[in-house]
């Protein structure tokens, strides 16, 4: 895979984090409207996430896309790194790393997340 693949693929986890930490701070302010049974806010909230949530499908399917334009090879050892793998070469340091940043705040944002779901839904949470 060349270098310039390979920043095409960073180019995108990039957006993702971009779009990862617009997330998270909706949900923290999500978080804080439910804690004030603010529900004017709530509502706003919850649609404003829709954005940055159908941008994150855009950027799955760019990556999809260049997967599939690779050599059989190149795409594997594309979708390993945007699994998780570890880096093999030095060209693939930037791209493993933002994967593994990215990683990092999509859990974060999960387990807030989760803790809001519970307090609206209650026992009807779609994290049980």
């Amino acid at each position: 895979m060349t270098g310039a693949q390979l920043l095409d693929a960073q180019v995108q986890e990039k957006r993702r984090y971009a779009l990862l930490s617009e997330l998270f701070d909706l949900t923290k302010q999500l978080a804080e409207a439910v804690d004030r049974n603010d529900e004017v806010t709530i509502q706003m909230l919850l649609s404003m996430r829709e954005g940055p949530l159908a941008q994150m499908r855009q950027v799955e399917k760019n990556l999809t896309r260049q997967r599939s334009s690779l050599s059989e090879e190149d795409g594997r050892r594309l979708a390993e790194l945007l699994s998780g793998a570890q880096a093999q070469r030095q060209e693939e340091n930037a791209l493993s790393g933002q994967v593994g940043t990215n990683r990092r705040l999509l859990g974060q944002l999960v387990e807030l997340d989760k803790r809001v779901n519970k307090k609206v839904t209650r026992e009807k949470s779609v994290y049980q």
